[in-house]
């Protein structure tokens, strides 16, 4: 049997073409409106989360026995350790602020996020869509799987500088006014790395059955 007429294979060729459009409509939105409710006064809004949230107040100096929390550390039935993380509305008033040096570099960093998440679908769409064709081991599919993985290494890293320029977009504007201060971890690693890891290491696979594949042919 061809692997064309695997049901699986026609299957996974749908649901990546499903996950590329839907992704291709997330960008489209989150490019043509405008992130903000009309009645906030907003000329754009972006929201970013996994950014570190902390009220603006006095540090607790209250006196706290160490014997006696650590007691409660043990006998507790629920431990809550927060982390503060939050997601973060930002809503530029004026086109001056959304024109800023700062902002600029953090909108382009927000939008090459979701651009690399839709390449890294149209990627694989077009993988399944040769394997539906019963293109298997092929130089062109080699080449999809290895820049899938590098696309999907790049999450982290994109996620990480849009946030960084995101914290320094508000400093730099001074417009904050929620009460909090923010800070973000610079993270290289993520389940996107990981991921991305594993579809290299795949693409090498590919590349040796393809080597075999025309080795044989040549020997044919």
């Amino acid at each position: 049997m061809k692997i064309a007429d695997s049901r699986i294979i026609k299957i996974l060729d749908r649901i990546s073409g499903a996950v590329f459009l839907f992704t291709l409509l997330v960008l489209l939105v989150k490019i043509f409106s405008s992130g903000a409710p009309a009645l906030s006064g907003s000329v754009r809004g972006y929201q970013i989360n996994n950014i570190t949230a902390k009220p603006q107040k006095r540090p607790d100096t209250t006196y706290h026995d160490p014997g006696k929390t650590l007691d409660q550390w043990f006998k507790k039935t629920i431990i809550v350790q927060p982390h503060n993380e939050a997601l973060v509305h930002l809503r530029f008033k004026t086109y001056k602020d959304l024109l800023n040096p700062v902002t600029v570099l953090f909108q382009l960093a927000y939008y090459s996020y979701y651009i690399i998440i839709v390449l890294a679908a149209f990627q694989l769409k077009m993988f399944f869509g040769n394997l539906s064709r019963n293109e298997v081991f092929t130089k062109k599919n080699t080449r999809k799987l290895f820049i899938t993985g590098l696309l999907f290494m790049l999450i982290p890293l994109i996620k990480s500088i849009q946030n960084v320029l995101f914290i320094e977009a508000i400093n730099g504007l001074n417009i904050n006014d929620s009460g909090y201060s923010f800070s973000y971890s610079f993270r290289l690693v993520s389940p996107e790395t990981i991921f991305g890891a594993m579809m290299i290491v795949f693409s090498l696979v590919f590349k040796a059955g393809t080597d075999v594949q025309q080795e044989n042919e040549a020997f044919i």
